[in-house]
């Protein structure tokens, strides 16, 4: 695990200098001066860096040097002493889904191939039929209500071995279980939680029945949508364990250092629930924006038309906008073939030693034309879930004979996941105008185990092989689809530029991408993936003031150790959140706020806040009296610590 080690020297000081031109009563408040380290902007074709970077109310109104910033800028200016540190645009996490996915597994239990590190816990790899049917059962029992429904998601029949309903029931009994496949595209029931939930034969139509193993309640890709969506939906729509994820999941994100991030498809279960779930997590940690994309599967489980879906897209940014959710408007997702961590891609060639292995198409290819067809004649940016060759050609045809159709100039469709394509596609990629996100992770994950099950050596070399849209000018992304790849943005550029896979061999590095495209995948061209790169992933003036503090420069270490530089701790709209225990500077008052950098307890929001940002966010004076009655800090007026170790 990562060591945290940050000693930020921070001072409060009024500026000497005189106000820049044309400076005014409007220039008078308070503003954060960053210095001493390595301010890498991001802006640019190769790492360029500045001498410091100033913010104030959350916006970024000053780059270059220290000097002029000290000088041209009147008020009261908080100098933060980055003393050698790297401080960088604010990651960005351009496809996950924190709520439907994320917080649904990290309030819930995991046995899967891989250890998983969080901040809440660590859980270790598993592998082999036996051991994972063994952890699964010490989890069963281990609950004190067998009333309870449980929850375990990783289970991939590659490490773990063909799973039945017998087996299932054999270490499960009576407790409603439920098994979640590693790509979260499929589950597994045992008969209590089939009983307890009315799932039965004849809840399918004839052809999502298709994706349905009654024999041994396994569903996946349609089928597992319609189960989950309906018949499922109090368990997956629990708000109290939601919550409890989501809280982990912010954990997550500042220890990682993500500022931002992305869901498409929202949501995938009941809007409501997700919707509160994010609502009350944001406010509560009000250290990210989450910003999302509508599409398949809410389209596909409600049964709306087009024009009643794009009615309703139009609709949701003035209804549930935030100051910490945003909704984007004119962007759709859909989805092509099967997730890669069940062996269901759609490939060109048959699968490799794998008899039981099947190709999916979540949407097959002529309804998924006629979707692509509607949203791109309405003008909108289009993402596409693809992750095998044969339907990356697919969609490429379907672009091209959209453009044909209907030419649009810089439209930025854009593939997600790509596990599969070569250097004849991403070629028709270039010449589409199409951009990729992309999951490396599948390589460092799957390739090692798919060599010998699934994709053979050849093609299982060559998953992800990024450099193939580098050289061809194409924007990437990098992104997790937490939980497809942990939310670790250094681990995905990691992958991407040094192509190791877990037992530590290389594959292809001729297929490696430099490690500025990789850092520009995480932060401007993540930005840039959902049409948002005017506002965060680089550090230029205008933009908002997100940042990520590094205690190492990931230009100036070796590409081999870049998954390892510890994430110090991040700026978001301008207020500092440190990892670890150790805060900005070392004159704490007795509630662990840093006097020096302006803060003071509030007993409302449970935290240190700075009073005049706050007095003007909440809309009160900015006066000692006024914030003291605003917080009704009862607790400082008794003089009551603090609780907690903070």
């Amino acid at each position: 695990m990562f060591r945290f080690s940050l000693l930020l020297a921070v001072t409060s000081m009024l500026s000497v200098g005189s106000c820049h031109a044309g400076a005014g009563k409007s220039d008078l408040g308070v503003q954060t001066l960053y210095y001493g380290g390595d301010i890498v902007t991001m802006e640019g074709d190769e790492p360029t860096y500045v001498e410091a970077v100033m913010q104030r109310d959350g916006r970024i109104i000053y780059v270059g040097p220290r000097a002029s910033a000290v000088n041209n800028f009147a008020g009261e200016t908080i100098e933060v002493d980055l003393q050698g540190k790297t401080l960088m645009p604010g990651f960005i996490e351009p496809h996950a889904h924190p709520v439907s996915i994320g917080a649904f597994i990290l309030a819930n239990d995991i046995v899967a191939p891989h250890e998983w590190r969080m901040p809440h816990k660590t859980y270790p790899g598993v592998s082999g039929k036996e051991n994972y049917l063994k952890a699964v059962k010490a989890i069963i029992d281990s609950k004190k209500d067998k009333r309870q429904t449980v929850l375990i998601w990783g289970y991939h029949k590659s490490w773990h071995g063909e799973l039945t309903l017998e087996d299932l029931d054999r270490v499960s009994g009576d407790v409603p279980t439920i098994i979640w496949q590693r790509s979260t595209h499929e589950i597994y029931l045992n008969t209590a939680c089939a009983k307890k939930y009315g799932v039965r034969k004849g809840d399918l139509s004839k052809e999502d029945d298709e994706q349905a193993d009654w024999e041994n309640l396994h569903f996946w890709e349609r089928a597992y949508q319609i189960v989950k969506g309906t018949k499922l939906a109090p368990f997956f729509g629990d708000r109290k364990m939601l919550q409890r994820g989501m809280d982990r999941i912010s954990a997550v994100m500042q220890y990682n250092g993500i500022t931002a991030m992305m869901e498409p498809g929202f949501p995938t279960s009941t809007f409501e629930d997700e919707y509160q779930v994010l609502r009350q997590g944001t406010e509560k940690a009000r250290a990210y924006t989450i910003y999302l994309i509508s599409g398949f599967p809410e389209q596909f489980v409600k049964k709306f038309s087009n024009d009643q879906y794009a009615a309703h897209i139009d609709a949701l940014s003035k209804k549930y906008d935030t100051e910490y959710i945003k909704f984007l408007p004119r962007q759709y997702k859909t989805f092509a073939d099967g997730a890669i961590y069940s062996l269901a891609l759609q490939l060109r060639e048959p699968f490799y030693n794998c008899r039981e292995c099947r190709s999916e198409w979540i949407i097959p290819p002529k309804e998924g034309e006629a979707i692509f067809d509607y949203w791109w004649d309405k003008g909108y940016k289009i993402h596409i879930h693809i992750t095998g060759d044969k339907a990356f050609e697919t969609y490429l045809d379907i672009v091209e004979r959209a453009m044909k159709r209907n030419p649009r100039k810089d439209h930025r469709t854009t593939f997600h996941h790509v596990g599969l394509f070569d250097g004849e596609q991403a070629q028709r990629a270039a010449d589409l105008g199409i951009e990729i996100s992309a999951n490396p992770y599948y390589l460092w994950a799957l390739a090692n185990k798919y060599s010998k099950t699934g994709l053979g050596p050849e093609r299982a070399a060559n998953m992800v092989a990024l450099q193939e849209f580098s050289k061809r000018g194409v924007p990437v992304s990098l992104h997790s689809d937490f939980a497809m790849a942990p939310a670790d943005p250094l681990l995905l550029v990691w992958v991407a530029s040094n192509r190791i896979i877990d037992d530590g061999r290389v594959m292809k590095p001729e297929e490696r991408i430099s490690v500025y495209d990789a850092m520009k995948g995480i932060t401007i061209t993540a930005a840039r993936t959902f049409e948002m790169a005017h506002e965060i992933g680089s550090i230029k003036v205008g933009k908002q003031a997100n940042f990520t503090i590094l205690e190492q420069n990931p230009f100036k270490v070796d590409r081999s150790r870049i998954k390892d530089i510890p994430v110090l701790g991040i700026v978001y709209k301008g207020e500092m959140k440190l990892n670890g225990q150790r805060k900005v500077g070392g004159d704490r008052d007795e509630f662990g706020c840093i006097a020096s950098a302006g803060y003071r307890w509030c007993d409302r929001t449970g935290q240190c806040e700075r009073p005049w940002p706050l007095a003007k966010r909440k809309g009160f004076e900015n006066t000692p009296e006024a914030f003291e009655a605003w917080c009704d800090n009862v607790r400082v007026r008794k003089k009551e610590p603090r609780p907690g170790n903070h």
